[in-house]
């Protein structure tokens, strides 16, 4: 399948009964490609029969969609009001971070027509799927990413669509793509406060966001709009980050306030 998460870890184990040394084992056979039932069935019966106490097992799918299967403990939000400050900077070392400390974690990159995240994490692979639902794509590092330049012919093919058309994606990377069990997902917002920002906060569960902006009274001034915004949506601002303060001159370590 191409995939690096344990069945348990996309929550597709819906359930397992334990009668005569037998067990029945009811899987979700969302996103799961139908060539490759066959195939997980065997698998999984393969490794029931390794259990202790276990001298066979059957194995049955049922259908259910991603939204259905899909348990996530934190959802945090990178937003700016403008761009070129380091948004998706930010939300790639925070996924990173997250990594680091052991949490299985996902990004979803909502910057449908300035999308950066697959660059930064060298992915260029197609995501598979089925019919049901989507499989986001791992990271070397482990984190789970959809992004609409995975989708794309090539990474500098330009998406020229109008705001409803970009809603519609990404609702579609937070209700039909398999995310499974995490315990963070941190979404890329755009710049700005239009159509897709206001999508993912009345759509997605946020546990709060985060604002980046970099030290000039222009973007002093607009990522406060931001802020206003996700106040007005009753979305916690969990705090600012200023990117680029300062530059460290080599040789002496003296700090350099390039924006001022």
């Amino acid at each position: 399948l191409g995939v690096m998460r344990s069945l348990v870890q996309m929550n597709l184990v819906r359930s397992i009964e334990v009668e005569d040394s037998r067990a029945k084992i009811a899987l979700a056979s969302t996103a799961i490609p139908a060539e490759h039932h066959s195939w997980l069935q065997d698998k999984v019966i393969s490794a029931a029969r390794e259990v202790p106490g276990l001298t066979d097992a059957v194995v049955a799918f049922a259908e259910a969609k991603p939204k259905e299967l899909n348990q996530i403990q934190q959802i945090v939000a990178v937003m700016s009001g403008k761009g070129g400050v380091g948004k998706s900077l930010v939300a790639g070392l925070l996924a990173s971070s997250f990594a680091r400390e052991g949490k299985d974690v996902g990004i979803l990159d909502a910057d449908i027509t300035g999308p950066s995240i697959p660059k930064m994490f060298g992915l260029n692979v197609r995501p598979s799927g089925s019919e049901t639902g989507i499989l986001p794509i791992s990271s070397k590092s482990g984190i789970e990413v959809m992004s609409m330049n995975l989708l794309l012919p090539s990474e500098d093919e330009a998406v020229i669509w109008r705001g409803p058309l970009m809603s519609k994606a990404i609702t579609q990377f937070w209700e039909d793509v398999l995310w499974g069990k995490l315990d963070y997902l941190v979404i890329d917002l755009p710049p700005g406060t239009a159509d897709a920002p206001l999508t993912v906060m009345q759509t997605v569960p946020l546990s709060g966001v985060i604002a980046v902006f970099t030290p000039q009274g222009l973007t002093e001034m607009i990522v406060k709009k931001a802020v206003k915004m996700a106040r007005k949506m009753d979305v916690r601002v969990l705090g600012v980050i200023e990117n680029m303060s300062y530059l460290l001159l080599p040789g002496t370590g003296e700090k350099l306030e390039v924006f001022g």
